[in-house]
């Protein structure tokens, strides 16, 4: 091992260790790179060029102006003589496929660093589109205990990690109690099972002349409310003992079926109106449909209390764990969230790595977490006061011990998309019966995961 990879080993190793054991969350940063030495004449002798490195993400919004601060940050400390460059890249609507990145590491053009939704990692793992960074990671004093299991879980493929996890989140009910205070529903006793849903949101849906709706009590199939959300609400499970997937759960044809009956209560076509109308991003930070008004609930996560702050600060809302069929369904949430890792093909893994370390270390960490109102995953940061103190948030918090998480497999990306067509295309339309729906997908996953020999 070279001896800037010593000093960087040492450096990153004392941060991570520092968490194991108790230490200050913020460790020290690495210090500027020194400034050039001078010549024999005395004069500055010419820096050598810095590399640039591209860091690829999706987000936008209040998530791309903290992941470009923390670049640079990094940019101002780092020993490794490269400079990060953030750099957006759209994703395909409706898919978790990354096509961006397939193309550019098939054509040997692949950035440096790629902002992946972490349950996507085995998948892109086995594919052979991210680097296995298990040599640094160890280097570095990166160890499973440091993280919340699911996290952990969702960076590693056959015992080798493939990217290092970044945040996580949780869901919820979000309710505008000023438009519920209008609408006379009780804002202090928001809905706690399904048939108060299906009530308030009737009772705050406003139609114009020609039925049209101006305002959406609550969409049963938008933002956060996925098929996940709701197999769990109803005491669902998507993978067994044996790792396959089972969407055709008994709970989970009872979650789909009343989805499509609560769909067929406010009107497919009129559920279409606002998917289409928030398609490609258009809902996005100020523009969603909640905090424009246009939807009195909805069902979300934690990075919305940071949105409220910035886009809505004097509108009162409330947060509740989603209703279930008999009350109240903390059970009903579940954890996601993103991780960095390097595609496969990028030249320098060792400045790359040096990067990520920063980014999802302790101190890339906290930052973002506090700036977005997401949830840290490295377990002594998330005890930080901080994200307790505002008390929409607190509720996130407590929801995460009970939390669930998608199943982490080689064909994650895969199985979302179908998921996605299911949720909102098959079930809704009824182009497929829920059983029917679901018990598809788990052929067609289960088929997949037997031909990679997923099972043995």
């Amino acid at each position: 091992m070279d001896t800037q990879k010593q000093r960087f080993s040492r450096r990153r190793f004392l941060q991570y260790s520092g968490l194991a054991t108790g230490a200050a969350l913020l460790a020290a940063c690495p210090a500027p790179a020194p400034s050039a030495p001078a010549d024999s004449d005395g004069d500055a002798a010419p820096m050598q060029e810095v590399k640039k490195l591209e860091a690829w993400s999706r987000m936008t919004d209040l998530a791309q102006e903290s992941i470009r601060e923390i670049i640079d940050i990094y940019n101002e400390k780092n020993e490794m003589g490269v400079e990060v460059e953030f750099v957006y890249i759209a994703q395909t609507q409706g898919s978790q496929a990354d096509e961006k990145l397939l193309t550019a590491v098939a054509g040997g053009t692949p950035p440096a660093l790629h902002y992946a939704d972490r349950f996507t990692v085995p998948q892109f793992a086995h594919e052979g589109f991210f680097t296995n960074i298990t040599d640094f990671a160890q280097a570095g004093g990166v160890t499973k205990e440091l993280y919340f299991d699911f996290a952990w879980d969702e960076t590693v493929y056959k015992g080798d990690i493939y990217a290092l996890s970044f945040d996580t989140d949780t869901r919820a009910l979000w309710y505008n109690m000023d438009t519920m205070a209008e609408a006379g529903v009780d804002p202090e006793s928001p809905p706690t099972n399904l048939d108060e849903l299906r009530a308030a949101t009737e009772a705050l849906t406003i139609r114009d002349s020609t039925g049209a709706i101006e305002r959406y009590g609550f969409n049963p199939i938008y933002d956060q409310a996925w098929l996940y959300t709701w197999g769990f609400g109803f005491g669902g499970e998507f993978q067994d003992s044996d790792r396959r997937i089972t969407f055709a759960h008994p709970k989970n044809i009872e979650a789909m079926t009343f989805v499509k009956s609560f769909v067929d209560e406010i009107g497919v076509e009129d559920i279409d109106v606002m998917l289409a109308a928030c398609a490609g991003g258009n809902c996005r930070g100020e523009n969603d449909y909640f905090w424009t008004g246009q939807s009195a609930m909805t069902c979300s996560g934690n990075w919305k209390v940071a949105q409220h702050h910035r886009y809505k600060p004097n509108t009162n809302y409330g947060v509740v764990p989603m209703p279930g069929p008999d009350g109240p369904a903390p059970h009903a949430s579940w954890a996601g969230g993103w991780s960095w890792a390097i595609p496969t093909g990028y030249d320098d893994v060792e400045a790359a790595f040096d990067a990520c370390f920063y980014l999802c270390g302790p101190e890339g960490q906290l930052k973002y977490n506090k700036d977005t109102f997401h949830i840290p995953t490295i377990k002594t940061a998330a005890e930080d006061p901080f994200f307790s103190e505002d008390p929409l948030h607190a509720v996130f918090m407590d929801l995460l011990p009970v939390s669930h998480a998608r199943p982490p497999i080689p064909l994650g990306s895969k199985l979302w998309d179908l998921q996605v067509k299911a949720f909102r295309d098959e079930i809704p339309h009824g182009m497929k019966s829920p059983e029917q729906a679901l018990m598809d997908i788990d052929e067609e996953i289960n088929q997949g995961l037997e031909e990679i020999g997923f099972f043995s």
